[in-house]
């Protein structure tokens, strides 16, 4: 959440920057015919990394629809799992 104050602690800028992954890669899965699968890759990863430094930093809640920042990592990470298959077997 954001402060009231102009100033955002690290947890809350972080958690802002992760915010912009969350919503990219939303895009990329809604439009996945239209974006190459590579993408979910690079976002969804940069999501998990920033996500995972807004938690280590104190941030127990996102903007991002699934709210809960673990949850958000949890989610992203199937992604991964499922877009590695994808690509795997594509190429089979």
């Amino acid at each position: 959440m954001v402060n009231p104050s102009s100033a955002l602690t690290t947890a809350e800028k972080y958690e802002r920057f992760a915010f912009i992954f969350c919503k990219m890669g939303t895009t990329g899965l809604l439009v996945w015919l239209l974006t190459p699968p590579i993408f979910i890759l690079v976002v969804a990863s940069l999501a998990i990394i920033l996500y995972g430094r807004a938690v280590m930093l104190g941030i127990t809640r996102s903007r991002c629809f699934l709210r809960r920042p673990m949850l958000i990592m949890g989610f992203w990470s199937v992604a991964i799992v499922l877009d590695v298959a994808f690509l795997w077997w594509q190429s089979h």
